[in-house]
């Protein structure tokens, strides 16, 4: 009796670890290998363990469907590349669970390429047949599209934008599911731009994952500070639309509309947006703010900061402050008339927390190279590391 007792425990515990070990995907931006000095980021500084998925990004396409390559030099190795799309696919060899996929798109693709592809008929069978050979040739085990976004752009009519998403990922999915290959997609997470950007039930069925990118919140396009990636609406959200700015609500929103916890990966931000205050004696939350902090040393872009250059404002004697928003659930950080608004390890156990509660699939983070992989600040990949600990992976 004891020893059926100790091998039913022992399925229970299996039973349960198998559903904790969620997914993480972790977007490699291939452009980190031209940040000058410590903050170039090449593929042999990734651990091949510490995600189940890494997507390279990005990838581009042109109105006939044809997936191109941005940087030849860096991502192949004719005319004596570096070669770094073989060398991505052989992280495998290291960890031959892990899978990897070409990431379409990206903020850099002008949003009426997609536009004018999903509108095409042949242009998306064609799409969907670059992209399966795209992938076989280069290694790939699929792709994720980042079209930013559907119904929210110039150049084109996009009236018809939801419906043609739907429909190129359904041609998509039928090919690259014929030949064992993934279908993900990264979407806007947000309400106000999700609703007028997608038909929920009619794309769901055709991804086996997506990725809501519940971060932007806000930022130097204000002119008020406001966290970036907040869990939950906070006491300074005075009105409807700030309210819905927030993960919780976004979830919400996409869980509503039908899309199963099942297939949700949260976004989880390895960068923080930063902000100049108007009034240094105002630096809380909805604080007046005149634009933009200064770029960072490595990632030089004004407002926009990765956590490994953040990390290093808290070593010891720093004089920048550090505030909890207990509602919220997120940090930020003040220092004379500079704000950033980020995530660390504290907020990303909530945020992990969160997944867990709400059933969703797992997490997925943008991007692994803005962790502090060197180590500077304490364990090297240490967000990216407290999100795996959390998930039981």
């Amino acid at each position: 009796m004891v020893r059926l007792v100790f091998v039913f425990s022992v399925l229970l515990a299996g039973l349960w670890c198998a559903e904790a070990n969620r997914p993480v995907f972790c977007y490699y931006a291939s452009w980190s290998h031209w940040r000058p000095e410590n903050g170039a980021f090449n593929v042999t500084n990734i651990n091949a363990h510490l995600c189940t998925h890494l997507l390279y990004a990005f990838f581009g396409i042109d109105e006939e469907g044809k997936v191109q390559i941005l940087d030849p030099w860096l991502d192949l190795e004719d005319d004596f590349g570096i070669g770094n799309i073989r060398l991505f696919n052989e992280l495998r060899l290291a960890n031959p669970s892990l899978k990897t996929l070409a990431a379409i798109g990206g903020a850099h693709i002008e949003s009426f390429l997609f536009s004018a592809l999903a509108a095409n008929p042949s242009a998306r069978a064609a799409f969907a047949q670059n992209a399966r050979s795209f992938c076989q040739e280069h290694g790939f085990d699929g792709v994720d599209i980042d079209w930013e976004f559907p119904g929210h752009h110039d150049g084109v009519d996009s009236s018809n934008d939801k419906t043609n998403f739907a429909l190129m990922l359904q041609e998509l999915a039928t090919e690259l599911h014929n030949y064992g290959l993934l279908l993900t997609a990264a979407v806007a997470a947000s309400e106000p731009i999700a609703s007028t950007a997608y038909d929920i039930p009619a794309i769901v069925p055709h991804l086996d994952f997506i990725s809501l990118m519940t971060y932007d919140f806000n930022g130097a396009w204000n002119d008020v500070t406001g966290h970036n990636a907040p869990l939950h609406a906070g006491p300074s959200d005075q009105n409807d639309f700030q309210r819905m700015l927030n993960v919780e609500h976004s979830v919400n929103y996409w869980l509503r509309q039908g899309a199963p916890a099942n297939k949700l990966l949260l976004g989880v931000p390895t960068y923080g947006r930063s902000l100049t205050l108007a009034d240094r004696e105002e630096n809380g939350l909805r604080a007046p703010s005149v634009g933009p902090g200064p770029q960072g040393v490595y990632t030089r872009e004004p407002g926009y900061i990765a956590y490994f250059e953040i990390c290093f404002n808290f070593q010891p004697y720093s004089k920048w402050v550090r505030v909890w928003e207990v509602t919220q659930k997120v940090p930020y950080a003040f220092y004379n008339d500079q704000w950033i608004g980020y995530d660390d390890r504290e907020s990303i156990t909530e945020k992990c927390k969160f997944v867990i509660e709400r059933g969703l699939a797992g997490a997925m983070v943008w991007t692994i190279d803005m962790d502090d992989f060197r180590g500077d600040c304490g364990p090297q990949f240490q967000l990216i590391q407290t999100l795996n600990v959390c998930l039981n992976r």
